[in-house]
């Protein structure tokens, strides 16, 4: 049996074939214009693949060079904080939790949130709503990013947050540290805590 495909149409003008590679978990897909020549590498598309209703981001290589070299590598703990500190500015628990893998997560945010204590995702993603429902933040920023030597596969970063309840003008601020550990090929948030 071959391997799951899709293929798109992209504005009459070119044809998006995205293939799983057998064994690997990650696609590759190939982009054909009208004229039947292949799309230069440098393009970045989405597909969602109906096999696992999952979206990869997949390069878009020479139609001749495909292989296995041109899957991409899993995310670097900074760009999984750089997406952490976009959704806590606009407050959008979603993405917050999109970070959160199959174990639980320590919580601990005493302004806006419940005990603390470990949570499932789809308990985090509830505590994350119901704060950013309270509270609006004026400023989130990781300051400080470190894997860390001592522990393989973890990163530690350290928020500043400005913020304020909903029905207050006061500022408050407070520092975040946010610990994300490797599951697999992809790095998810262990601990979220903030400390005054």
């Amino acid at each position: 049996m071959s391997p799951p495909r899709l293929v798109l149409a992209i504005l009459g003008r070119f044809r998006l074939s995205a293939q799983r590679l057998p064994g690997l978990g990650q696609c590759v897909a190939r982009a054909r214009g009208s004229g039947g020549g292949a799309a230069s590498g440098g393009l970045v598309c989405t597909a969602v693949l109906a096999c696992g209703l999952v979206a990869w981001p997949l390069p878009v290589a020479r139609a001749d060079s495909v292989d296995s070299s041109s899957v991409l590598a899993p995310l670097r703990p900074s760009v999984v904080f750089a997406s952490i500190e976009r959704a806590w500015m606009i407050g959008n628990a979603d993405s917050v939790v999109e970070h959160v893998g199959k174990r639980k997560v320590l919580i601990s945010l005493p302004e806006g949130g419940p005990e603390p204590g470990t949570y499932s995702r789809a308990q985090s993603y509830f505590i994350f709503k119901e704060m950013f429902d309270a509270t609006r933040t004026e400023m989130f920023s990781f300051v400080s990013i470190r894997e860390a030597e001592e522990k393989p596969h973890t990163a530690v970063g350290r928020a500043e947050r400005t913020f304020r309840l909903r029905d207050s003008s006061r500022l408050q601020t407070d520092r975040i540290f946010v610990s994300l550990v490797q599951e697999k090929d992809r790095w998810v948030i262990s601990e979220i805590k903030s400390i005054r």
